[in-house]
């Protein structure tokens, strides 16, 4: 069997069982679909995570809380499947401490177990001659539990063998080679499709959410947002890396590897296009607006030490230090005398734990030589286009937003970006503003005269 077209299908596409229903519907209407991989249900993850954090006398009542969930979905599509969603709840009650991230990993784990088996069984009983196929045997990763790094090469060798049927299989899930459940990072099941993608040769990758495409901004933030029809890679990865939800930063590069285009699309309205993201040139060098974003949850941390005034080697002893605990930074700004960078909630994994704050080994290493601050509750908001560093773009996108306090601004290491942190409290009026002013009236472009403004700057 050829492998034509992997679907990945998102939590709120796996969350009741009507959602369910619609899966079916779609692969009946499109019988190029052979892979399906799927999320957890929609909130499993994050009560699998309070789970593990909770005192032992609440964890019987969120345990509950999921088994109920999942009984619930099963019941609903007519699925005798009792047995095996408590037989997995079993496994959840049966660990007796949450103190490693790999035990973390395992229960993390279930959430995916649980989803694609019940899709499975219930694709079954549609009578599909489908197949449930576990991940952990194809996806191998290192033990980096919480954000596992994927083993390309050990994964396309296991991909040889993988079922020449049409499978069910869980997104988000990995394994080590010794055979230890990892996680891939929160929203790590788009990933995992655009990996079995990229090793199965696969001539599409279908990416079902709650909304019909991507959009300018979330619409539910920003109502009057409007639908783009086509993305280029590079827009795309700018976009998921800067907060749109609706796709995992990490998804494209498998993508592009393999030259294998992306559709967005939406699970309770299929018939739509949705949003193609494929390798795409630009006809002109005109200044364009594509999107603007919002992600939350980031943590500014701001390094400061009068060492670094006319030194060297300064920042290489931060960044030797961030890659010894496996820090990745988001953006860096930096002054005569201190650092600042942030990080997002991608950054530190499935379990959603601030390294600042939790890590105390990376902030006695800090602290060693400078004075440390860290700040929560900010918000990233980013402009996503092409072209943006001419003049005049960046002087109206803060114009726009002067009333409200900035606590970072990155502008000029990309053409495609312009990334500006605020305070979360701030952040849906802020993008409102944004929205108006450079996207609506003028779709897909950027809202000044940039002819006159080029003519402008020449002319002084």
């Amino acid at each position: 069997m050829a492998f034509s077209t992997v679907a990945k299908f998102g939590g709120t596409s796996v969350k009741t069982a009507n959602a369910i229903r619609q899966i079916g519907d779609i692969l009946d209407s499109n019988n190029s679909i052979k892979i399906i991989v799927v999320s957890a249900v929609g909130g499993v993850t994050n009560l699998l995570v309070d789970f593990c954090k909770a005192p032992k006398l609440m964890r019987v009542a969120l345990s509950q809380k999921i088994l109920d969930i999942h009984l619930d979905l099963a019941a609903q599509l007519n699925l005798a499947f009792a047995n095996q969603i408590e037989e997995a709840m079993l496994r959840l009650n049966a660990v007796a401490d949450f103190s490693t991230p790999e035990k973390i990993d395992f229960v993390l784990s279930l959430g995916e177990d649980l989803s694609s088996l019940i899709v499975h069984a219930y694709l079954a009983s549609q009578g599909l001659d489908v197949v449930h196929t576990d991940i952990r045997q194809f996806i191998i990763t290192d033990d980096h539990f919480g954000k596992a790094c994927v083993d390309l090469l050990a994964t396309k060798r296991l991909m040889e063998q993988f079922p020449q049927k049409v499978c069910v299989t869980q997104g988000f899930v990995g394994c080590t080679s010794d055979g230890r459940t990892t996680t891939l990072g929160r929203g790590g099941s788009d990933y995992s499709a655009a990996l079995l993608a990229e090793c199965l040769d696969a001539n599409e990758l279908l990416i079902y959410t709650d909304v019909p495409g991507v959009y300018t901004m979330d619409p539910r933030t920003v109502p009057s947002a409007h639908l783009i029809p086509e993305l280029s890679f590079q827009e795309m990865a700018e976009m998921a890396n800067f907060g749109a939800k609706i796709l995992h930063p990490a998804t494209l590069e498998p993508c592009v590897r393999a030259g294998i285009p992306v559709r967005i699309l939406s699970t309770f309205e299929p018939k739509k296009p949705g949003t193609i993201v494929r390798v795409t040139q630009h006809q002109n060098n005109t200044p364009t607006i594509r999107a603007i974003t919002m992600r939350q949850g980031q943590v500014l941390v701001t390094i400061k030490s009068s060492k670094m005034l006319h030194a060297y080697g300064f920042l290489s002893t931060i960044f030797n230090i961030l890659a010894r605990h496996k820090i990745i930074v988001d953006l860096i700004t930096t002054s005569e005398v201190s650092v600042a960078l942030t990080i997002d909630s991608f950054s530190v994994g499935s379990h959603a734990a601030n390294p600042f704050i939790t890590n105390q080994a990376l902030l006695d290493e800090l602290i060693e030589f400078a004075e440390v601050t860290i700040e929560e509750d900010l918000t990233l908001l980013a402009i996503v286009g092409t072209g943006l560093t001419v003049p005049g773009i960046i002087q109206k996108t803060l114009g726009v937003i002067e009333p409200y306090t900035i606590r970072l601004v990155c502008f000029g290491a990309s053409n495609s970006s312009i990334s500006i942190l605020v305070h979360k409290d701030d952040a849906k009026a802020m993008v409102n503003i944004l929205h108006e002013q450079l996207l609506e009236g003028s779709a897909n472009s950027f809202p000044i005269n940039y002819v006159e403004t080029k003519k402008l700057s020449a002319s002084l």
